[in-house]
C-alpha cells in the first residue's frame, strides 16, 4: 500500500450510505411534483363545481308583533281572504261574484281551501244552487279542453248553465285568461290543482254550491 493510499481519508460508512443515485432523485422530485399537481387539481375541481349553485331564496318571514305587555299579536287574517258572511250552512262551495274567489268550506264551517277564479262569460244570479254532474274531462261551452269539471245549477231547474273547472294544457298552478269576448261560458276557471281540490269535495250529487255578490 502505498503511502498516498494510506494517508487518503476513508469515507465513513454513513456517508457511504448517504449516497443517492442522481437518477433516482430526479424521479423522486418528478413524482412528488406530479402528487403535488394532482392534488390541486383535486381541490380545485372540489372547489368548482360543474354548475353554479342556484341562488338561495330568503323565505319571507311573517311580521311578529307584540304589545304592551310583551305577548306576540297574531296577524290580522286578511279580509279578501275571508269567507264572507251569510254565505250558507254546513259543506259546501262558496263562490263570490265580486271578489272571483271561491271556498271550500267542510260540514264543521271550516274553510279548507280559498282560490281566485276567473269567471265565466255568464254569471249566475246570486243564491243556492246543487251539483248535478262532473267530467273528469270534458269541453266546455267556449270549445276550451278542460278537466275536473263540476257542473251546477238551479235547485229547481236542475240546470247545468255553471261549472267549476280547469283548463287542461295550462301547468297545475297557471290560472286561465279570461274568455275571449263574444263566446258563451258559465264556465268558472281554476289553476288545475284547485280545480282538482274542488273535483274531490264536491263530486257528491247535491253538493251546495252558494252564490253571493
Amino acid at each position: 500500500m502505498t503511502s498516498q493510499q494510506q494517508n487518503a481519508p476513508r469515507a465513513s460508512a454513513r456517508a457511504r450510505r448517504s449516497r443517492v443515485n442522481p437518477m433516482a432523485s430526479v424521479a423522486v422530485i418528478t413524482a412528488a411534483a406530479l402528487v403535488g399537481v394532482g392534488v390541486l387539481a383535486v381541490q380545485a375541481n372540489g372547489s368548482a363545481p360543474d354548475k353554479a349553485p342556484a341562488a338561495v331564496v330568503a323565505a319571507k318571514q311573517p311580521v311578529v308583533s307584540t304589545n304592551q305587555s310583551g305577548q306576540t299579536v297574531a296577524p290580522a287574517p286578511d279580509p279578501a281572504l275571508a269567507l264572507p258572511a251569510s254565505s250558507g250552512k254546513g259543506k259546501r262551495v262558496v263562490y263570490s261574484l265580486s271578489k272571483s274567489r271561491i271556498w271550500l268550506v267542510g260540514a264543521d264551517e271550516k274553510v279548507q281551501l280559498s282560490a281566485q277564479a276567473v269567471p265565466g262569460t255568464v254569471t249566475p244570479d246570486a243564491g243556492n244552487y246543487e251539483v248535478s254532474k262532473w267530467y273528469a274531462t270534458h269541453q266546455g261551452a267556449d270549445g276550451a279542453a278542460v278537466q275536473y269539471e263540476v257542473l251546477w245549477g238551479s235547485k229547481k231547474s236542475g240546470e247545468n248553465e255553471f261549472a267549476f273547472d280547469a283548463i287542461a294544457s295550462l301547468p297545475g298552478d297557471q290560472l286561465p285568461s279570461k274568455p275571449a269576448s263574444g263566446t258563451k261560458t258559465g264556465g268558472v276557471r281554476l289553476t288545475q290543482n284547485d280545480a282538482q281540490a274542488v273535483w274531490q269535495f264536491a263530486t257528491v250529487k247535491g253538493t251546495a254550491v252558494v252564490v253571493v255578490p
